[in-house]
Order: C-alpha cells, then sequence, then structure tokens
C-alpha cells in the first residue's frame, strides 16, 4: 500500500462473506471481483440488559489474479481476512443527474481463514505475490460446499 507522508488509510476485517463472489472483467482484460464481508459489533443493551449485536456489511474489491483466486475459492459463509485501504468512486447517475457514491475497501491482501478439514494453516494471498501467476501453484485448498452464515 502506498502512503503519502503524514496520513494512513489502512483498513483490516475479519469476517464472513454475505453472498458468492463476483468475478467481471474490464475492457482491457482486467479481472474485477467484488464481495461483501460482514462483521459484528456490539450495538447496546436491551431492555433485559442482554447484549445485542449488529452487522455491518462492507463491500470489497480485488483485482487482477487475486481477484480470480478469490473468485475460485470463496463462497458465502466463509471466513476471510481482508487488509486494504478505503475507497470511494463518484458518477453522475445517468437517469436523474444526480452525483452517486460508492465506498468500498479495496483489498490488496486476503487472507482465507477457514480450510474444509482443518488440517491446512490459514493461506494469505497478496495482490503482489508472483505465485499468482504461476498456474502450476495449487497450494490453496479446496473450499467444501457453501454454508448458510451463523448469525
Amino acid at each position: 500500500m502506498n502512503s503519502v507522508k503524514g496520513t494512513l488509510n489502512s483498513v483490516q476485517l475479519i469476517g464472513r462473506l454475505g453472498r458468492d463472489p463476483e468475478l467481471r472483467v474490464t475492457s482491457g482484460g482486467t479481472g474485477v471481483c467484488e464481495f461483501s464481508v460482514a462483521t459484528n459489533r456490539i450495538a447496546g443493551r436491551n431492555a433485559n440488559g442482554e447484549r445485542e449485536y449488529a452487522t455491518e456489511w462492507i463491500n470489497v474489491q480485488v483485482w487482477e489474479k487475486l481477484a480470480d483466486v478469490c473468485n475460485t475459492y470463496l463462497r458465502k459463509g466463509r471466513r476471510v481476512m481482508v487488509s486494504g485501504s478505503l475507497r470511494t468512486d463518484s458518477w453522475e447517475d445517468r437517469d436523474t443527474g444526480q452525483r452517486r457514491y460508492k465506498t468500498y475497501v479495496r483489498g490488496y491482501e486476503v487472507m482465507f481463514l477457514d480450510t474444509p478439514d482443518g488440517s491446512h494453516e490459514p493461506r494469505v494471498i497478496r495482490e503482489s505475490d508472483e505465485s499468482l501467476y504461476d498456474s502450476s501453484d495449487t497450494t490453496v485448498p479446496e473450499i467444501e460446499e457453501d454454508q448458510d452464515i451463523p448469525f
């Protein structure tokens, strides 16, 4: 991540995918994968004094080979850790002419926290990882079938 002197834009998330990743390809042939990560936070207490929790849904976008790997191995409900930076895109709505904004995390590193049989260490995938460009690398574990999100 590139930083400018005196500033910091860094995000780390640990949560579960809220939906299967969606992969698209730009007109230049670059892969872009988008998915949402659900995190929980304490939202206060109810009338009985019990803790209540709220779920935050954070949109994540990864590019290039990292997009391909995430699209292949991640599924709804899987736990991940994402490191990246906060981004905001803006555009003019074609129908209304209003300015629209979309804020998301631009992920540079994704760690798969779930493994099929629990025998593997979590796998960290970085955008700059040279092994992503070697098609013979098969060290990413297979992922089991889709599971429901437990919260």
